[in-house]
């Protein structure tokens, strides 16, 4: 059976592990507008969609 989220769920936060942390960066800020929170040297980023 499908699930079917309440109308008022949200995301909270997601984590991600991706081969190219750069690349990744480049697409989520520069495609779709994330901001940079705190990036830990080549091992981690938090980006955030606002809201």
């Amino acid at each position: 059976m499908p699930y079917t989220a309440a109308a008022d769920t949200r995301v909270g936060h997601i984590h991600l592990k991706v081969a190219d942390l750069d690349r990744a960066i480049a697409f989520y800020r520069d495609v779709l507008g994330f901001e940079i929170q705190q990036r830990y040297g080549d091992q981690a980023v938090f980006l955030s969609a606002g809201g």
